[in-house]
């Protein structure tokens, strides 16, 4: 991708929904894990955001959920991601494991 390519992407929901995700991501790398889940959910939110982007984001606020113990959220986030029918399957099958993941955790 050139630099014109990458200016001009950012300017399109797209471009604008994956600066949003990559700033969640190092959010939460940071364990600034709040903030990661404000950047998602803004993801989710915006309009026009193509289904794989949005179900990218789904999954890891759904990680940033469950990191904060809050697991009702993360489900709800996996589920629909599973629920998705564009949502790529590297994603659906992430958010599968995670879930069976979460059901073997003991409780807190």
């Amino acid at each position: 991708m050139g630099i014109l390519d990458s200016v001009f992407g950012s300017f399109t929901a797209r471009g604008k929904a994956l600066a949003l995700y990559r700033r969640g991501m190092q959010k939460a790398e940071d364990r600034n894990l709040e903030g990661a889940i404000e950047d998602y959910s803004a993801v989710v939110a915006m309009k026009g955001v193509p289904p794989d982007v949005v179900a990218m984001a789904l999954f890891n606020r759904a990680l940033a959920y469950s990191r904060t113990r809050d697991d009702e959220k993360a489900k709800v986030d996996l589920d629909l991601v599973l629920e998705m029918a564009e949502a790529p399957a590297k994603v659906k099958d992430a958010a599968s494991e995670k879930l069976r993941r979460m059901k073997r955790r003991p409780e807190a």
